[in-house]
């Protein structure tokens, strides 16, 4: 008992150490790129280095649990209020690897940083052309649904200041990520007109909202009900606000799903931690329209 009481510090301590070498090496082959961008470390943990510029931000973390290392970034550094993006994930067993795979840890990091951030930088945003909507009338009279490329464009032009952060989602992913923008961007209006918007601000979104949401495809009723107003998280006060607006339609499945996102569960942990972006993906479950389909 005393011999694995002494050893557990031991274990932890090369651990530590392990770690902080892998850290440098990382650092040290990232430092020519982070001059060029403008990053600079601005914080040093025992299990992440975290960089940040005019650019953005992003950080490498380590998970001691599953021997993960994330590679994480934000456009936009608020401090601890910061939501990040987890772009990718590398099994990293400290036992196991040797500098070549530190190296190439290091080269992964460095193609992530070139083309969030340098697409940022490039990208003329004059070239991009804002996502095409649906019509209203072919998606009332059945002949096609509302998409997530429709959701854009309405969220655009009722919100002409976010066409920008629209343009450079495309420019970044090279198509409309909902999830990315909303999180990083849209949500932050919808929840401020939520709760401090007059009536009229709050009638305008919900109306743009239930609209596609009620003609829309899965994948679109899925982001309106699960990534945008599942942010809302069960508040009294905001679901007070969503009732007066919702049709009935929307208001069934919103409810259900505020009550899981209003709690920590496994639901809200894989929301707050989605699984790296990879562009060609098949749905194969929806729950907001498993929602419906049970009402």
């Amino acid at each position: 008992m005393d011999i694995m009481q002494a050893e557990k510090p031991t274990v932890r301590k090369e651990f530590i150490m392990q770690l902080n070498e892998a850290f440098k090496i990382i650092e040290k082959n990232l430092s020519d790129l982070n001059t060029q961008l403008g990053f600079k470390k601005s914080s040093e943990t025992e299990k992440g280095l975290t960089f940040s510029g005019d650019k953005g931000i992003y950080r490498i973390v380590f998970d001691d649990e599953t021997s993960i290392l994330s590679f994480e970034c934000s456009y936009e550094d608020k401090g601890d209020e910061t939501q990040f993006n987890t772009t990718s994930r590398s099994l990293f067993e400290l036992d196991k690897i040797d500098d070549r795979d530190v190296r190439s840890v290091a080269n992964e990091a460095k193609d992530e940083i070139e083309h969030l951030f340098n697409t940022k930088k490039n990208a003329n945003l004059d070239k991009i052309k804002m996502p095409k909507a649906v019509s209203r009338t072919k998606a009332k009279n059945g002949s096609i649904s509302y998409d997530v490329d429709s959701l854009a464009n309405r969220f655009g032009a009722l919100y002409p200041e976010y066409k920008d952060e629209i343009k450079m989602n495309i420019a970044q992913y090279g198509e409309f990520l909902p999830e990315a923008f909303f999180i990083e961007h849209g949500n932050e209006k919808v929840l401020d007109i939520i709760k401090n918007g007059n009536e009229s601000e709050q009638k305008r979104l919900f109306k743009m909202l239930g609209e596609i949401y009620e003609d829309g495809t899965n994948e679109v009723q899925e982001i309106i009900g699960v990534t945008i107003l599942g942010e809302m998280k069960n508040d009294k006060e905001m679901m007070a606000v969503a009732d007066k607006y919702m049709t009935e339609y929307m208001a069934g499945p919103v409810h259900e799903i505020n009550k899981l996102t209003g709690k920590k569960n496994r639901f809200t942990k894989k929301l707050a931690d989605p699984p790296a972006y990879k562009p060609k993906r098949n749905k194969s479950f929806s729950l907001a329209n498993s929602l419906n389909a049970n009402k």
